[in-house]
């Protein structure tokens, strides 16, 4: 990496000589050169960095590389589940992958979630397995899930100039994120004046190449590691008598913001012409209505020609009205088991897993 650097380092000094203007009064020329010589050794230092496969190494990396690694090694139809950590906690891929094949169906499962992943860095993401992975996975499973939906910029909640906030806001992140906000996805004005304000920093480190070189890594040698990780222990305390209301409850499903229809309209599209044989959607259990019936709302109307799968079942519902929560919005390993049997059970009913047979 030193050596990377040196080497960048003449880059940059041989891009200042070049562009070094004749000597004028004024303020424009100089900083109109400044600013050439800054996109000139921005773009070398990301043709560079990419030629080497070094990037912001971030968590969800070490998914990605499970996940090309299962790809790899099996044989069988390829089911991805792109989420957050809604599914990162809900779908462990040995169990599901167990039980599809217990009904004979030869599938392998691959859970892609991370949490707090915005519907852009999931599919950052989702695009990097594509790229490296042998062959296109039969179907992709993708996570409806409204607080995504109505934050299209979710990582600023948990965290800010990290590595992860900095490497999705792309071109193509911070195109998702303004559309998004400029349509009112963000929690009032002040909250989207700042959301943009957010994501206008972090793209311009994005573009300025920042940790790239100093922190980056060699993306390809990240030790895999699965998403899934069981939790037995609850981290959050739920009076007993508003899960069984909650769960009971059937509420009106809440407005779909039109950002997140064009931008899985997009995706659904771009999976397709990659090989994808079937692109659906789910969402897994959590305890509040409202969150369940967006989902619902949106397998019902935006989704309808698709398969969508979402926990509205009163007996899946009803079998989870106990200690099987790490809080209001994840299950513990206990809730995973119960929806996993629930889930293989919808997968093989909705038909999907028949073409890849």
């Amino acid at each position: 990496m030193s050596l990377l650097l040196i080497a960048l380092a003449g880059l940059a000094l041989a891009g200042a000589g070049l562009l070094r203007l004749p000597h004028r009064g004024g303020l424009m020329g100089p900083a109109l050169a400044f600013l050439a010589g800054l996109m000139v050794m921005a773009l070398l230092i990301r043709v560079a960095t990419g030629a080497l496969g070094i990037g912001r190494a971030t968590d969800f990396d070490a998914v990605v590389n499970h996940a090309v690694e299962v790809s790899a090694e099996e044989a069988a139809p390829i089911i991805v589940f792109s989420g957050a950590s809604f599914s990162r906690n809900a779908i462990s891929e040995q169990r599901l992958t167990g039980l599809l094949r217990e009904k004979g169906y030869p599938h392998r499962v691959v859970n892609l979630s991370l949490e707090a992943a915005s519907l852009a860095e999931r599919d950052r993401h989702l695009e990097d397995f594509m790229a490296a992975t042998p062959r296109a996975p039969d179907i992709v499973f993708v996570e409806i899930g409204q607080v995504t939906d109505e934050r299209p910029a979710f990582i600023f909640e948990n965290s800010k100039f990290s590595m992860r906030a900095i490497d999705q806001f792309d071109l193509t992140g911070t195109r998702w994120a303004v559309q998004g906000m400029l349509e009112g996805a963000c929690a009032g004005t002040t909250a989207c004046v700042r959301d943009l304000v957010l994501t206008g920093m972090h793209a311009g480190l994005n573009v300025l190449n920042v940790g790239l070189v100093s922190q980056g890594k060699t993306l390809a040698t990240i030790a895999p590691k699965e998403s899934y990780e069981g939790n037995d222990t609850p981290r959050e305390e739920i009076d007993p008598a508003w899960r069984a209301e909650e769960l009971a409850a059937t509420v009106e499903a809440a407005s779909v913001k039109p950002w997140a229809r064009a931008f899985r309209d997009a995706q659904r599209a771009r999976l397709m012409s990659e090989g994808v044989r079937e692109v659906a959607y789910y969402f897994p259990p959590v305890i509040e209505a409202g969150t369940r019936a967006y989902a619902g709302g949106l397998c019902n109307d935006e989704l309808a020609a698709f398969t969508c799968i979402a926990p509205l079942d009163p007996a899946l519902l009803a079998s989870l009205d106990g200690n099987e929560w790490l809080d209001r919005d994840h299950l513990l390993d206990s809730g995973a088991e119960v929806y996993e049997v629930w889930l293989a059970e919808q997968l093989i009913a909705s038909g999907i897993l028949e073409g890849g047979k």
